[in-house]
């Protein structure tokens, strides 16, 4: 089952996302919440039925959700970017005003930045209130996956001159407004091992990272159990679990207005954005 939120009109509603279709569920539930916490009761399939080309698709999470970014979590990737690989998990932060869902543009202001890349990433999504939970039972919490793209600007994230050391600007880099895309849908009840899954990017469909989610480091479980013992995870926080080798910047490569970025991961979906030039 793919579910999902979107707008039609002014109106906010959450979806059974179904081939060209998309049913609207939302009389089914109190809240997005509420559904990732029980998605086998999204049966109202009786209700309203919308097209997919039609509507708007939403960031599959809430308002007052957090996400949560592995950094350097597949060994490729910290081998490229010439970090070490850290000791234990490596998180930052990002506002739910960051995100933005399938088809909406990434949207920056060139006169902040000139540095855009592209980073492919599995995200799960939390379906219970899980604290303090081990690996062995932490995917037990996951209500599905979807799909990240970690936008970043290199340029404000990289290099940020502290004394005589450089110190890296996880905010101006990672967490400007509407950069980061998120979707299309939450995948729930279809994957079994989220650690046996193809991902790729793609930029104007040239391959940009081609990958399995199997060379993680640090798996779904072991993020989501390192979480729970900082703070309770609540149902639809994000745990974004960090991007494959072949990143924009370490191939002298960024992005442009107009350009396509282009996410596919195996059984979960395709994510796609333009990048354009900011007006607010």
């Amino acid at each position: 089952m793919q579910i999902g939120r979107f707008h039609v009109g002014n109106e906010i509603r959450i979806g059974v996302f179904e081939n060209d279709l998309v049913y609207d569920v939302t009389r089914e539930f109190e809240s997005f919440a509420d559904a990732l916490s029980r998605p086998e009761d999204a049966t109202d399939i009786d209700g309203k039925t919308y097209d997919k080309a039609d509507i708007t698709y939403l960031p599959p999470t809430t308002a007052r959700n957090t996400v949560f970014c592995a950094a350097l979590n597949y060994e490729a990737h910290a081998d490229e970017s010439g970090s070490a690989v850290p000791e234990r998990p490596l998180v930052f932060m990002k506002l739910p005003r960051t995100l933005v869902g399938h088809r909406d543009p990434i949207s920056y202001h060139t006169s902040v930045t000139q540095e855009i890349d592209y980073e492919a990433e599995l995200a799960a999504v939390i379906g219970e209130s899980a604290r303090h939970v081990s690996p062995d039972e932490a995917l037990e919490y996951v209500a599905g996956y979807t799909i990240l793209n970690d936008t970043s600007a290199r340029d404000l994230q990289l290099e940020l001159p502290v004394g005589e050391d450089n110190m890296l600007d996880w905010f101006s880099g990672k967490a400007m407004q509407e950069t980061t895309p998120m979707g299309p849908t939450v995948v729930v009840d279809e994957i079994d091992d989220p650690q046996n899954l193809s991902i790729v990017s793609r930029v104007n469909g040239e391959t940009m990272q081609d990958d399995n989610t199997r060379m993680m480091i640090r798996s779904v479980a072991d993020l989501v159990s390192f979480l729970s013992s900082r703070v309770e995870l609540e149902p639809g926080d994000v745990v974004a679990t960090g991007t494959p080798e072949g990143v924009g910047t370490f191939q002298d490569i960024q992005l442009y207005p107009d350009d396509t970025v282009e996410i596919e991961i195996e059984n979960v979906g395709r994510l796609v954005n333009t990048v354009e030039e900011a007006t607010k």
